[in-house]
């Protein structure tokens, strides 16, 4: 039984954490810092990193990195990097990504934290067991949530 209420509980965690992927995603940056490097920009569904440079350099890299320390790195010589659309990172604990000019001291670090539309959350989510080994879930699409907006529910078997 208590199995059973701590599935339940951690499906309507996971699915409080899901957000659509063509929500707005906003940048904390760490730290104040004067840098040619401004006006970053992540498109999730082509993955690609996009910015402004005051200055023109020849090459830069650019690492995408998740919470688990898994990373990809790549050098391009524009302000636009991209990185495979089949990359597997869990978006929704937000990712890492560094814009680096070789051979210099310059760099800019920024978190991307996914922050979905408001109102787009979903609502009266609810799971129903039976039989043991039988689920049922149901919920409604937030009430300001995009037509097209799309809701993932995963399972994860608990121990």
């Amino acid at each position: 039984m208590l199995d059973t209420l701590g599935l339940i509980c951690m499906m309507w965690w996971c699915m409080m954490l899901f957000h659509p992927l063509h929500a707005d995603i906003q940048y904390v940056e760490p730290e104040a810092q004067e840098s040619p490097i401004a006006n970053v920009k992540m498109n999730w569904k082509k993955m690609e990193l996009t910015w402004d440079s005051s200055k023109n350099y020849s090459k830069y890299k650019c690492t995408i990195m998740d919470r688990d320390i898994e990373s990809i790195q790549t050098e391009v010589d524009s302000p636009l990097c991209r990185f495979p659309v089949e990359l597997y990172l869990p978006l929704h604990k937000g990712v890492f990504l560094t814009i680096e000019v070789p051979n210099t001291n310059i760099s800019k670090t920024f978190t991307f934290i996914p922050g979905g539309i408001n109102g787009s959350a979903i609502e009266n989510f609810s799971c129903v067991i039976y039989n043991i080994s039988f689920m049922n879930c149901t919920w409604q699409a937030g009430k300001d949530a995009p037509e097209d907006t799309q809701y993932f529910l995963y399972w994860q078997n608990s121990r």
